[in-house]
């Protein structure tokens, strides 16, 4: 199967080189991930395909736990596209990346003039960064922030536009399996048994003007969650280096265990603005999640137990300008000169954790308090293909100070 799926990809990127002007401007405007090349169809449906690869050069040092360094397979995605002349559309997104198939996107929506609808699995309109498609990414790994952004979702979402406002609502259900990969892909895995849902409503502002542009949100997603006994607590927060911060009491560290059990809360407020070279955006996010502390009798969840609550907290601000190229406002660069554009940014963010007793619920060793900061550069000789350096350093407390640095070098090729 994967091997069907490469040869795919590699005949469309075949057949998209020898084409000049084979991805089409429409064609990536409005899409989440990159596109697309024409596979057929008439003048009521149009089949296309696209995607990329990601091949990465992987360094973590002093991390809180341990990961294989080397090359990695990062992204390997593909995506189906199928429009029908009246507004429908279909989207299927396999990823064959770090060793297994996932399917990242499934969904139907229905476009019009004034908004669109899409009902399946697909990532909640939230968050500035974390709704950045990977494939525009300069750092390669989205910042502190990403650990309290939604996973993709099971659920519906209509979004609303009139001039430069947009309000999307939507309901999602989301299914958690605890298996851990070795990278978390988009914040797609949760570390817990169980189930929950979400409500989401959002409000922002897109004005244009020329090559200046601006996009504030502000964003809630208010639900529940339900452990299962033996099951970890909430979702994991994760360093720009993937490594776990946050320990929930089923580990062996410590006796008994926290499952994840009442009202959760994201919200998230920020902007990303600038024009046809810099860029610069300031966001910030708050996730609370109910838990509660099994008693000895708690094996079977009869007994209520403790309940807590933890919150967590980040605050990032990242900024970059680009070199013989333009930025268009989904942060794609499209190069101007045969030489390619260059591509320079910095960012920052720092992360808190508390709660009421909340030694009940993590392990001595979780981190509440993180800070990192990161620079990275990236070289675009043409619109599908990026070679990208980045850096992050992440400092931890409380306890013994512990710092891990990240280096990661990408290579990523789109058709």
């Amino acid at each position: 199967m994967r091997r069907a799926a490469f040869g795919v990809a590699l005949l469309a990127a075949r057949s998209l080189a020898a084409q000049t002007g084979g991805v089409t401007d429409s064609a990536r405007t409005a899409t989440d991930e990159r596109g697309a090349l024409r596979l057929g169809g008439d003048a009521d449906v149009q089949l296309t395909l696209g995607g990329y690869l990601q091949v990465d050069g992987r360094w973590v040092s002093g991390a809180l736990q341990s990961q294989p360094d080397g090359l990695l397979l990062r992204r390997a995605r593909l995506v189906f596209d199928a429009r029908l002349a009246g507004g429908w559309h279909v989207r299927l997104q396999p990823d064959f990346g770090q060793g297994r198939v996932l399917v990242q996107d499934a969904y139907v929506g229905f476009d019009h003039t004034v908004g669109v609808a899409r009902i399946g699995r697909f990532r909640p309109a939230f968050g500035v960064e974390r709704f950045q498609s990977s494939a525009t990414l300069l750092h390669g790994e989205r910042s502190l922030l990403n650990s309290l952004m939604p996973s993709r979702s099971f659920g519906a979402q209509a979004n609303v536009t009139r001039g430069a406002l947009s309000l999307a609502v939507g309901g999602f259900r989301t299914p958690i399996g605890s298996d851990v990969q070795v990278v978390d892909t988009d914040g797609d895995v949760d570390a817990l048994d169980g189930s929950g849902h979400d409500l989401l409503v959002r409000l922002a502002w897109m004005p244009r003007r020329g090559a200046r542009y601006l996009d504030a949100q502000v964003a809630l997603l208010e639900g529940r969650e339900r452990g299962e006994p033996g099951a970890t607590g909430v979702t994991r927060l994760l360093t720009v280096g993937q490594q776990p911060l946050l320990a929930f009491r089923n580990d062996g560290t410590d006796a008994g265990t926290a499952l994840a059990d009442g009202a959760r809360r994201r919200v998230s407020a920020g902007a990303v603005g600038g024009n046809a070279r810099t860029m610069l955006a300031l966001e910030g996010a708050v996730y609370t999640q109910g838990a509660r502390v099994p008693g000895a009798r708690d094996s079977s969840a009869s007994v209520v137990g403790r309940r807590r609550a933890v919150t967590a907290g980040v605050l990032s601000v990242r900024g970059a300008h680009v070199f013989g190229g333009t930025r268009r406002p989904s942060q794609e660069v499209l190069p101007s000169s045969p030489r390619g554009a260059l591509d320079l940014g910095v960012r920052a963010a720092m992360l808190g954790v508390w709660g009421e007793q909340i030694s009940d619920v993590i392990t001595r060793r979780s981190v509440t308090h993180a800070a990192s900061g990161g620079a990275a550069v990236g070289w675009i000789p043409t619109p599908l293909t990026r070679l990208s350096l980045a850096y992050d350093i992440t400092i931890v407390r409380p306890g013994r100070e512990v710092r891990e640095h990240a280096l990661l070098l990408r290579v990523q090729q789109g058709f």
